[in-house]
């Protein structure tokens, strides 16, 4: 799958989740894209969100914070402006399906969120767009999400495939998620069972489950973003990364195909090398004369590798010196008799 030209089988893709960590305040909007930048984000993401579209009207006190950090679109686009001059893509979880009509012209990827899952109205407008769709699947079995994967099938259009469109994102939907309580091992079972791209949006504390995800073939990375973990009160800056934390995540996460390797067990050009230094070789036990016939008690084996290694030590015992050697010195075929003494 790719993202703009960013090809997910090539590279893992770090996303900056800006979320709600503006808190509304548009200059910090503008200054978390910039930061997410420079700590090495591939991708920052926002939430677009009317609240009269998500939440009951009778629950005031919710409603009246989601209007305070409501950012406009017009700033919205000004984000993703910012984000392209700076390098990353823009990606947005949009809550409504008159939002998503909004933003879809300002991203490089449609977001749905954990709770939107079965949300099947904003499921079949976001698999109808021209658009790579990155779904997280927090709170849901994994029939909920057989459901929501087959319902954007249906709306793909030929010649788009699953495969090509769609990322499921291993999510535990806490705020922030206990560590015995990640369960990383069902990116996995999404791999497996849906044959798609997969990653992880991560809640927990610090980076650890993140890195951890990468091992087990998450291909986006997702982790809330925001510049103080200790900004307020709300619940998302604690269990987000700040920008010394995101850059060492994004340093790992680029890095970790290449720690990983092709898989195949054979020693690297630096490791031959190395090997003459850390490996063996057969060496005299003490000074020895000619004639002397080795005994296994004759022999020895010390770093470096400049003769032969120790498994040829029973080819050796029995046979005769032509020379005299000296403590430690290296014992070759040259040195010995052709062949054992009956």
């Amino acid at each position: 799958m790719k993202i703009g030209e960013f090809d997910l089988d090539d590279k893992v893709m770090v996303v900056a989740e800006i979320g709600n960590n503006h808190e509304g305040d548009a200059s910090l909007a503008l200054e978390m894209v910039a930061a997410a930048a420079a700590a090495g984000a591939d991708a920052v993401k926002v939430q677009v969100i009317n609240p009269a579209r998500l939440v009951n009207c009778s629950q005031r006190e919710r409603l009246a914070q989601l209007t305070r950090f409501r950012l406009p679109l017009s700033l919205i686009a000004e984000l993703a402006q910012r984000a392209a001059a700076q390098g990353m893509f823009f990606v947005a979880s949009a809550f409504d399906e008159d939002s998503l009509e909004a933003v879809a012209p300002l991203v490089a990827a449609v977001k749905i969120a954990s709770g939107d899952l079965d949300f099947k109205p904003l499921l079949i407008k976001a698999a109808a767009l021209d658009k790579p769709l990155i779904l997280s699947t927090g709170m849901a079995t994994l029939a909920e999400v057989d459901r929501a994967v087959n319902t954007i099938a249906r709306q793909l259009q030929s010649p788009r495939t699953l495969k090509d469109s769609l990322a499921l994102l291993h999510c535990v939907s806490l705020y922030p998620v206990p560590l015995k309580l990640a369960n990383l091992k069902a990116i996995q079972t999404l791999k497996e069972t849906f044959a798609v791209t997969v990653g992880y949006s991560d809640h927990c504390l610090g980076i650890e489950c993140a890195v951890a995800a990468l091992a087990l073939g998450a291909r986006i990375i997702e982790k809330h973003f925001t510049l103080d973990k200790s900004r307020t009160s709300f619940r998302d800056h604690a269990l987000s990364a700040d920008p010394q934390d995101l850059r060492r995540l994004a340093e790992i996460t680029h890095a970790f195909d290449e720690i990983l390797g092709s898989g195949e067990k054979l020693p690297g050009e630096a490791e031959v090398a190395m090997s003459l230094a850390a490996r063996r070789s057969i060496v005299a036990a003490r000074d020895l004369k000619a004639g002397e016939r080795l005994s296994w008690a004759d022999l020895d084996y010390v770093r470096p590798r400049e003769g032969l290694p120790p498994e040829a030590a029973e080819t050796l015992v029995g046979r005769t010196l032509r020379v005299p050697v000296k403590y430690h010195q290296v014992l070759v075929a040259s040195l010995l008799n052709d062949s054992k003494e009956n």
